[in-house]
């Protein structure tokens, strides 16, 4: 009888043991893409059917130029060819964006924006 309660704390180690390295190997096993998100955001508002999904980010407009805009203190340049979007107009010009518009953009593979979509 005393064997057998040796044997039962030990194999309740041996199982515990088991299923840790289980979890450890299989949570390094897991790609970072799978559990981080990726791509683009999408806040919480609702938007014409017209514009993206999601965006490559957003944030408030403090000011805004030909070729730069800044955006919540992060200068971002411009493309050459940006296109404007509101939520009534889907080609607009520049004039409808202002130092405190919430603004959503998507950027190329430069790093410069090549659209800007109005939020509020």
């Amino acid at each position: 009888m005393k064997a057998n309660k040796k044997i039962l704390p030990g194999r309740i180690k041996y199982i515990l043991l088991c299923i840790g390295l289980a979890v450890f190997f299989v949570s390094i096993a897991i790609p970072a893409g799978v559990t981080h998100a990726q791509g683009r955001v999408k806040g919480e508002w609702v938007l014409p059917k017209h514009y993206p999904d999601g965006f490559d980010g957003y944030g408030r407009i403090y000011t805004i130029t030909a070729d730069k805009v800044v955006i919540d203190d992060s200068v971002l340049k411009l493309s050459a060819s940006v296109e404007y979007s509101t939520p009534t107009n889907r080609y607009a010009t520049s004039a409808y964006f202002g130092p405190g518009n919430l603004v959503g953009f998507i950027t190329n593979s430069e790093h410069e924006i090549i659209s800007l979509w109005l939020i509020k």
